[in-house]
């Protein structure tokens, strides 16, 4: 696989360092029994199972998908933009600090926190714009992916009739905060 120019990828017993303008990301793949191989000059990684059968050898895909994303999100980073969908009483969704607070879902008393990690950026976006909306940004794929479910899956409808009561916070798009031109 080719690393672009302006990133730099090293690995080191299995764990894997890639360095570009948006930041440094670390990954530790030593559950995988491959062999990796970086080429500094050749501005390739590769990597190799020996006398694997197929389920081992599908491990190699996995691996370097996973190092394509710490690539991307490096270069490009990751957004991903989540909808407030309520037709029985309006979600009203906060970010203070390092705690997203969603209040009256479905017209419960209850505050659902979400605590925020630090290498995120979450933020609402200007209502005269998009109404109801949030938008997560990182260069970790799992980390912003991991957030969005966690917000999406405090926000299930339980006890109800879900064709009928639609209301939640959902996915909308999945884009990068470095378009290409």
């Amino acid at each position: 696989m080719a690393v672009p120019e302006g990133v730099f990828a090293t690995v080191k017993d299995r764990v894997v360092t890639v360095k570009g303008p948006r930041g440094t990301l670390v990954k530790s793949l030593r559950h995988l029994q491959l062999d990796f191989a970086v080429s500094q000059k050749m501005k390739t990684i590769s990597a190799i199972r020996w006398f694997g059968y197929k389920a081992d050898v599908s491990c190699l895909n996995t691996a370097l998908a996973h190092i394509r994303n710490m690539i991307t999100g490096v270069t490009r980073g990751f957004r991903f933009k989540l909808r407030f969908a309520s037709a029985h009483f309006p979600i009203n969704v906060g970010v203070e600090g390092d705690v997203i607070e969603i209040r009256n879902f479905l017209g419960e008393k209850r505050v659902r926190k979400v605590p925020i990690p630090s290498d995120l950026k979450i933020y609402r976006t200007d209502p005269t714009v998009t109404k109801d909306e949030l938008v997560i940004e990182g260069n970790d794929l799992e980390e912003v992916s991991k957030k969005a479910a966690a917000i999406h899956n405090l926000c299930l409808v339980k006890n109800k009739d879900i064709r009928k009561f639609l209301d939640g916070i959902y996915v909308m798009t999945k884009t990068n905060v470095v378009q290409d031109e």
